[in-house]
Parts: structure tokens; C-alpha cells; sequence
């Protein structure tokens, strides 16, 4: 039997996971480290758009690895002062393992429907135009308007 991860031990596998196959994966599709140590990637869309992954372990049930797609535009704020644009309200794959076996096979996964769902989302979604003409999106309701009539200026232009 398999021995199940302390916290320690699953901090450590990931971080290793993250570098090796995560942060890989996501250099192939033009995104980047947001910086050495965080778990955030990111890619600069243009026109001052950019998108950031997320990447939070939840502890519900057994825990699990969850990530959060968001959007920030140069104008509205930036991630450090977390006043993003818009964030994507569509279903996203998990990382979850009990044991470093699991974790890893669900890391092969995960990057499968990365390939599949997510970032083809991101490559649709790479325009304040597609952002203010799709319902897959979530504004924050104090600058929803706010971010909306930037979009809709930005896209004229596009």
C-alpha cells in the first residue's frame, strides 16, 4: 500500500510537479511564470490585456489543486493590487492525489484538458471584445460598468 502525503510532502511533490511539467506545458502555449516562486502563469494578450492562472490548493475532502483564469487590463488594475477585469466562470479541471503516484497522474490529465478546453477558451477569449461578447465571464459588480465601457472603447479599435 501506498502511503498517503503529509502536508509537507504534497507541498514539496507539487512545487516539484509545477516546475517540471506544469510551467513545461505551459511555455509550449506562450505563457510564462509570473515570478520564480508564485503559482501564477501568465501571458500578455495585447492592447493591455493580459491572463493569469491561478493555481490554490483547497482542502475539501481529500484537497485538491484548483485554478482560477483572470483577466486584467493595464488601465482597470494589475494582479498585485488583484483589480482584475474579468474572470472566467467555466468549468476547469483539477489536480488531486492522495499519494505522489496520483498527484502526477492527475497532473498527466489535468494537461490533457488544458490542451483541450482551457486553452483553446483563452485563445477564443483573447480580446476585450470577445471578453464583453461572451457569458463566460464574471465582473466585479462595483466596476462591472467600469470594465465594460473599457472594453467596449478598447474594441473598437480592434
Amino acid at each position: 500500500m501506498i502511503e498517503e502525503f503529509t502536508t509537507k510532502d504534497r507541498k514539496k511533490e507539487f512545487d516539484k510537479i509545477f516546475k517540471e511539467k506544469i510551467v513545461v506545458f505551459f511555455k509550449t502555449q506562450g505563457f510564462g511564470r509570473h515570478t520564480k516562486t508564485s503559482k501564477r502563469i501568465f501571458k500578455d494578450l495585447g492592447n493591455g490585456l493580459s491572463v493569469f492562472i491561478f493555481f490554490e490548493y483547497k482542502t475539501f475532502g481529500h484537497g485538491f489543486y484548483d485554478i482560477n483564469i483572470v483577466y486584467f487590463d493595464s488601465e482597470i488594475g494589475d494582479v498585485y493590487d488583484d483589480e482584475y477585469l474579468a474572470m472566467a466562470q467555466i468549468k476547469k479541471p483539477t489536480i488531486r492525489g492522495r499519494n505522489s503516484i496520483e498527484l502526477n497522474s492527475s497532473t498527466d490529465l489535468w494537461i490533457e484538458e488544458m490542451k483541450m478546453n482551457i486553452i483553446s477558451f483563452i485563445e477564443t477569449n483573447s480580446t476585450h471584445k470577445a471578453i464583453l461578447n461572451s457569458d463566460k465571464f464574471y465582473f466585479s459588480k462595483a466596476r462591472e460598468n467600469e470594465c465594460k465601457e473599457l472594453m467596449k472603447r478598447k474594441s473598437e479599435k480592434q
